[in-house]
This record gives C-alpha cells, sequence and structure tokens, in this order.
C-alpha cells in the first residue's frame, strides 16, 4: 500500500502491475484489496491504481460529509502524480458512482468507464438499506457481516463458503473499515442522474441479476441513459466482486480492449 498528500489530504492507494493505467474504486467499507481476486484474474495488460475512498485503508478519516465530486477529483490528481493524464476507469457500488462521475466530470482523462453494481439516484429501499448498515456496524462488525453474506451472495454462493462461513465472517468482519459510516451516509444521498448524459467514454455496466442491494433495474437504466453503453448481466447478487470475479474480470478485459 502507498500514500499521497494532496491539499493537506492523505490519499492511499495501491499500484499493481504494468501496462495501461487503470483507476480502480472500490465499494464501502472496502479499501484498495476488494480489487485483488479480479485484477488476478484480468488477461488485460493494464496498471490498477486503487484509490481509497476517505476513512479506507491509508485515506485520511473525513473530517464531515464526504463530497463525492471532491473525491473524483483527488483521484484523478493522484493519477496525474502517477504520470497518468489519460486512463481507464472502473468502480464497484459506491466506487460506480464515482467512476461514472469521473467519466462525466473529466472526459478528457477517461478512455473508458465500467460500472459494476452501480447506480445514479439512491431510492427509499436503498436509504433504508444503507440506515441498517450503519446500525449494524456500529452495534457490531462480525453481526453486521453475518448480514451482508446472508443478503449479498446467491444462494449457490453460499453452498460454497458454508463449510469455512465462520473463518470467512471473522476476516471480513476484521476488514470493515472505519470509515464506513460516512461512506454510508454518502450511499444514502447519491444522485448523479445528471451526470449520466455528460459522460462520453465507451461504457460498460455490469450488474447482478439477484442483487438485493442495488436492484439489477439502476444498471439497466445507466445503461439505456449513457449513449452506447454496453450491459452485461451476471447471476450473482451484490457480492458478485467476490463471487464471479472471473467474469467481471472477462468483460473488463473485453471492454478495455
Amino acid at each position: 500500500m502507498s500514500f499521497w498528500v494532496n491539499n493537506s489530504r492523505t490519499i492511499g492507494y495501491s499500484s499493481e502491475g504494468s501496462g495501461i493505467p487503470i483507476l480502480a474504486f472500490h465499494g464501502t467499507t472496502q479499501a484498495a484489496n476488494a480489487w485483488t481476486q479480479v485484477h488476478q484474474a484480468c488477461s488485460a495488460n493494464l496498471e490498477w491504481v486503487t484509490f481509497e475512498f476517505p476513512g479506507s485503508g491509508e485515506s485520511d478519516m473525513p473530517t464531515g460529509t464526504i463530497d463525492l465530486d471532491g473525491v473524483v477529483a483527488d483521484a484523478v490528481a493522484l493519477m496525474n502524480h502517477l504520470g497518468h493524464q489519460r486512463f481507464h476507469v472502473i468502480g464497484y457500488s459506491l466506487g460506480a458512482v464515482a467512476a461514472l462521475q469521473c467519466a462525466a466530470n473529466f472526459p478528457e482523462s477517461v478512455i473508458t468507464v465500467t460500472s459494476l453494481c452501480g447506480w445514479s439516484q439512491s431510492d427509499a429501499r436503498m436509504k433504508v438499506t444503507f440506515d441498517l448498515w450503519r446500525r449494524l456496524i456500529a452495534i457490531d462488525h462480525e453481526l453486521f457481516m453475518r448480514y451482508a453474506l446472508a443478503d449479498g451472495y446467491t444462494a449457490a454462493g453460499l453452498e460454497v463458503l458454508e463449510p469455512m462461513f465462520e473463518a470467512v465472517i471473522g476476516m471480513a468482519a476484521a476488514a470493515v473499515q472505519p470509515g464506513s459510516d460516512a461512506q454510508l451516509e454518502l450511499d444514502i444521498r447519491i444522485d448523479i442522474e445528471s451526470s449520466l448524459s455528460r459522460i462520453t467514454a465507451p461504457c460498460l455496466v455490469i450488474g447482478g441479476i439477484e442483487d438485493r442491494w442495488v436492484d439489477i433495474s439502476k444498471s439497466r437504466h445507466i445503461a439505456a441513459t449513457v449513449t452506447g453503453a454496453t450491459l452485461v448481466e451476471l447471476p450473482a447478487g451484490h457480492l458478485v466482486i467476490g463471487e464471479l470475479p472471473a467474469e467481471i474480470a472477462s468483460a473488463l478485459s473485453a471492454h478495455v480492449a
């Protein structure tokens, strides 16, 4: 893990591989290692730079509410600092929202954009769900992860996890990031609907058909609204990044090629 100080803010990130640069945004409660399985399965020749949200990994804890445009600007500044003026962008969950906003705000920098389980507006059910996450995390990280794995994976995925479920719970609970509450507060107020029409980079939208947190209709809406976007629907829940990393890597490799 590495960090960079920009405007008195410490920004954590990881940089792995070599080739064409790709800026990756992780999801809520996560850190840079969220993309490890996808990166390892990816056949494309890419340098993965994973930006860490405030309160995750090496990044500073937020001192107030997280500003999405500020996060995106910091991520682009990081890429420029690393010598990358043009790059691909991918994001998962809240990170997908950031990736889409990055493509809208910095069209001259973004070669392609990929949204994995993303959305443009938080609806009532999502707001209630994210509030539940906040409350569960405040009570006990392990309790939150028991709910998250039960609701985030498909039945088939849980069958695979069942023999090692308790060990997975322990590891996952320890990985919940200290800035998760502020990230969830941002989740609740997401509204980038007006940004979708400003995205000009080739856009790949990947959604999970069994996603209970970000309904597949959200991905379908993004794909229908962003000009020329391609939609891929996978047989997975929201935790598709852990359940089907090879399938995500395959779609991403074809997109960036």
